[in-house]
C-alpha cells in the first residue's frame, strides 16, 4: 500500500511540538499513517528556532515514525528559479522546489506565502486545520 506523502514547513513542527495549534499537535501525532519527507531547509530552520531540549524532543519523535526522512540533497537550480520567479523567498522557494521534485502529496503550511501565491504547481498546499478534516484526524488520547 503505497502513503500519501507528505512535508511540512517549519510553522507546523513548531507550532505542534510547542503546542500552540491543536490542528498541528493532529498532524504530528498522526505521521506514523504518512510517508513524511522534509527537507534540509526546514531542519535548518528548525536548528535556528529550536532550543536543545525541544531539537531533542523532534528528533526522538520522528526517529520512531516508519516513515520518515529528511532530505539533504538540494533541489535543481531550474526548478528553484521557478519559484523564485513566482515571488517566494529563497527558504520558501526550496522548499516549493524540494515537494515538486520529490512528488509530495500534500505540503502542510501555515505559511500565507504558500496557501495564496503558489497556483501553478504540482503538489497540493494545506494547512493544518484543512489536512487534518481531509484525513479525518482526530486527537490521540
Amino acid at each position: 500500500m503505497n502513503l500519501t506523502r507528505i512535508s511540512l514547513d517549519t510553522n507546523v513542527l513548531i507550532f505542534g511540538l510547542r503546542k500552540i495549534d491543536s490542528y498541528a499537535e493532529q498532524v504530528l501525532q498522526h505521521l506514523f499513517l504518512f510517508d513524511v519527507l522534509i527537507c534540509e531547509q526546514v531542519e535548518r530552520e528548525l536548528l535556528n528556532n529550536f532550543d536543545a531540549s525541544e531539537l531533542k524532543l523532534f528528533y526522538e519523535q520522528v526517529e520512531l515514525l516508519p516513515s520518515f526522512r529528511i532530505v539533504y540533497q538540494q533541489p535543481s537550480e531550474i526548478v528553484l528559479k521557478k519559484y523564485r520567479q513566482m515571488g517566494l523567498k529563497l527558504g520558501d522557494a526550496k522548499i516549493a522546489a524540494f515537494c515538486e521534485e520529490q512528488g509530495i502529496d500534500f505540503l502542510i503550511t501555515e505559511n500565507r506565502h504558500f496557501l495564496q501565491r503558489l497556483l501553478d504547481r504540482s503538489f497540493n498546499i494545506v494547512d493544518c486545520k484543512v489536512f487534518c478534516e481531509m484525513h479525518s484526524l482526530m486527537a490521540i488520547e
